[in-house]
């Protein structure tokens, strides 16, 4: 059973499965500590973990110990942020815009911190924030999010486990959307970064092969799936970690099917039922089931195949996923009719209409209750404001008099200072567009000159030289074939100077096509370069392009000239009235002190600065540099 379903990993703290019998003595144990700790922040944490714990169980409760933190988090702003996020984690299954709400509150509270917590947490707020765009069917933002946001920061937090867990998701993805090339190069870039940093013990590691094993049999590279299956059970018989091993059953039965290897499908089927049982993974269960089904059926053992079904469907109806459960009797009734059983078929395709038309209904139904349950939140919260201000109203008139006057000083005071700032800040930006103006017209000036006028005359001497050389002795031919020569290589150099200062491509093509010819001009044997385009904006002015094109040259400059590099990774993409650039090497990096000084930064910071956008730099010695631009770009070129 091939369903589209939602496979990202959501990046809370608290991760593994707990036994029923242990719930109630682990949330007993963490609220005596609470009672006897002596710090807030030791509070904050182990209410914290309390919400985390509630967040997939008890919704109510989770909310309740997330907004009791906010009481011993009104110092520290570090942990305020965590409040934030965990309050988000809370509201995620039942109020995906307030969490996604809260989920940006932690970030900009985290914002100012650098430390490799705050990285993490800021990562995995993006993320789950990103999660719930999937929820909704866009997966264009998710992925977005992912490449922009969630990912950059877990590489500066130096946490390589996340990036992985990232680029797996998006190749779930692109397996969701049956794009099978990308979702196993990103599946193989994941398992290349836990590989390279010593993350080969780590049940992700298994789940990436596993994910890696499922699209080549969705390839119908059978074959091409048991490497990597091996190197699955391998790390999980090795960390001992029976999580996972369902899923990996139910891929391996997927595997001996397409090769036609009934007892082992089965074998493995079975064990993974009865591991998946035995965690009360359900959806684990039903999809083992649906493969038992699927041995029976390819072997035309159909009262078999049909028990098989009818076992995932007992368990289907209490389940929430009504649309495998329309699948369910689908396969029922065919299955029935393929038997001879017509009238126990046409029950099932019955079932199977009145089960969709619910569905729909039920759908209907919901969106209606949660519009008017918005709407009676809306008016309780203004009666609750009007009562407040009733009460406030009389309290407030006192201090008023005093208050106004010291509001007036301070705003003309903030209106002044503001306003100088504004001043200098414009006449800066002004005085760099000049410059920057100033450089690209005599680009174009010495492009146009170098290329028709010393290029056309360079050519005329070649051919006035290929013309004299006709009536000469053989040697004397040699040796001016070799000036030739020399003066040919010459107007190449020339015509690529030309190019370089003013780039045909950008003009006849449009700015993807002239980055794409950028790097791949960068690419060399000293240097490779990976570039990523995605959803380039065609539709801006042609400054706002020569902008861009002008900040990704001198990007890739800087890294041939001085990191050393032996990778760069290059990222450019558009959204909206934003355009995201991120490049990253494995150079030597620079020392902290000296980070984002000289190596021709300074044009690249007027020019985003002149396109009101921001930068982030991070290098460290012998790391490699990670550089993210954000600028405003729009179709008419005012910012």
């Amino acid at each position: 059973m091939r369903t589209v379903t939602i496979v990202c990993f959501l990046w809370l703290s608290l991760a593994g499965y707990r036994a029923n019998g242990q719930q109630e003595s682990y949330t007993d144990s963490l609220l005596r500590i609470l009672d006897t700790a002596a710090r807030d922040t030791a509070r904050a944490r182990l209410l914290f973990l309390l919400s985390d714990y509630w967040a997939d169980k008890d919704s109510a409760r989770a909310v309740d110990y997330a907004k009791k933190s906010f009481d011993y988090t009104t110092t520290t702003p570090f942990f305020r942020g965590l409040a934030h996020f965990y309050l988000a984690g809370a509201y995620f299954s039942y109020d995906k815009k307030r969490s996604q709400q809260e989920y940006m509150q932690a970030d900009k509270w985290l914002e100012p911190f650098t430390m490799s917590e705050a990285l993490q947490y800021r990562s995995r707020a993006w993320h789950n924030y990103g999660v719930l765009y999937q929820y909704m069917d866009d997966n264009r933002s998710f992925v977005n999010i992912l490449l922009t946001k969630a990912i950059p920061l877990a590489q500066a937090a130096g946490d390589n486990e996340r990036v992985a867990w990232g680029y797996m998701d998006i190749g779930a993805i692109f397996m969701n959307y049956k794009d099978y090339p990308k979702a196993g190069d990103y599946f193989t870039k994941a398992i290349d970064i836990l590989r390279n940093h010593q993350l080969g013990a780590k049940p992700v590691l298994a789940e990436c092969y596993i994910n890696l094993a499922k699209v080549r049999l969705f390839e119908d590279q059978a074959r091409e799936a048991e490497t990597p299956l091996k190197e699955a059970f391998r790390i999980l018989n090795a960390v001992r970690d029976s999580s996972y091993l369902p899923v990996y059953y139910t891929v391996s039965g997927m595997y001996y099917i397409r090769m036609k290897q009934w007892d082992p499908a089965l074998a493995d089927l079975h064990t993974g039922l009865y591991i998946a049982e035995r965690l009360e993974r359900t959806y684990d269960v039903l999809s083992l089931q649906y493969q038992v089904y699927e041995v029976y059926q390819q072997q035309g053992k159909l009262n078999m195949a049909k028990a098989a079904l009818e076992k995932a469907y007992i368990s289907y109806q209490q389940f929430p996923l009504a649309d495998n459960r329309k699948v369910i009797l689908y396969q029922l009734a065919k299955t029935e009719a393929a038997l001879g059983n017509y009238k126990p078929a046409f029950n099932r395709l019955m079932e199977y209409a009145q089960l969709s038309d619910t569905l729909f209904e039920k759908r209907t139904a919901k969106e209606i209750a949660t519009l008017e349950a918005r709407h009676q939140a809306a008016e309780n919260e203004k009666k609750l404001l009007r009562l407040e201000n009733r009460s406030q109203r009389q309290q407030l008139l006192l201090y008023f008099g005093g208050a106004v006057v010291i509001l007036l000083t301070a705003f003309f005071l903030y209106i002044y200072w503001q306003r100088k700032k504004r001043g200098v800040q414009q006449l800066q930006i002004q005085i760099a567009h000049a410059q920057l103006e100033g450089e690209e017209r005599e680009r174009r000036r010495l492009a146009r000159d170098l290329h028709d006028g010393l290029g056309g005359m360079l050519a005329g001497v070649k051919l006035n030289l290929s013309a004299f050389g006709y009536d000469k002795d053989h040697r004397q031919q040699a040796d001016l074939q070799k000036v030739i020569g020399q003066l040919d290589d010459s107007v190449h150099e020339l015509r690529r100077i030309a190019r370089n200062m003013m780039p045909e491509t950008l003009l006849r093509s449009g700015l993807a096509r002239a980055l794409e010819e950028l790097c791949k001009w960068m690419n060399n044997d000293r240097m490779h370069v990976e570039y990523t385009l995605l959803d380039i904006p065609e539709e801006m002015a042609h400054s706002q392009k020569m902008d861009v094109y002008r900040i990704v040259q001198e990007l890739l400059a800087n890294a041939t000239r001085h990191s050393g590099a032996r990778e760069v990774f290059l990222q450019c993409s558009g959204r909206q009235n934003r355009f995201y650039i991120t490049i990253e090497d494995n150079g030597r990096g620079m020392p902290e002190k000296t980070a984002g000084e000289g190596m021709g930064l300074a044009n690249i910071r007027s020019r985003i600065a002149y396109m009101q956008g921001k930068m982030e730099l991070t290098s460290h010695e012998g790391k490699g540099t990670i550089i993210n631009i954000e600028i405003n770009v729009t179709a008419n070129g005012k910012n």
